[in-house]
């Protein structure tokens, strides 16, 4: 009677960490799908990346606002110059990677988004190849 215990213990144990571990890597998979569609999107949409991106540069400049008035300004140069580093960054690349993070990190299980990714990337790829 206590070994069918300890058995049962071990088999649920071992059943909540394989579930566990399936739900976080579909979690997982699940935002880095959304970031590479985000990233299509920008390919897609450049006036919403401008907008992401000025909003992401007006948060950022605000964290700032107490530092010392020298690293306040080195800061924002340096925020300057990010942005400008991401508004000239291919989209459609980072889109790629995203969707090859998906596919090739997230597995197993296979997901609905592993499956989405698998077919994203073909797209990703395409729009990558046409702006190079």
């Amino acid at each position: 009677m206590k070994v069918a215990g300890i058995v049962l213990t071990v088999a649920g144990f071992w059943l909540f960490l394989n579930i566990a571990a399936s739900v976080d890597v579909t979690f997982r998979a699940r935002s880095a799908y959304f970031e590479g569609m985000k990233y299509l999107e920008w390919h897609k949409n450049p006036a919403a990346k401008k907008k992401a991106l000025d909003l992401w540069l007006e948060k950022s400049k605000s964290k700032t606002l107490s530092a010392p008035p020298v690293e306040k300004e080195l800061l924002n140069e340096s925020l300057q110059m990010q942005y400008q580093i991401k508004m000239e960054d291919n989209d459609a690349k980072n889109a790629y990677y995203w969707f090859k993070t998906v596919i090739e990190c997230f597995q197993p299980p296979r997901s609905a988004y592993v499956k989405r990714a698998q077919k994203q990337i073909l797209t990703a790829e395409k729009l990558w190849k046409e702006s190079m």
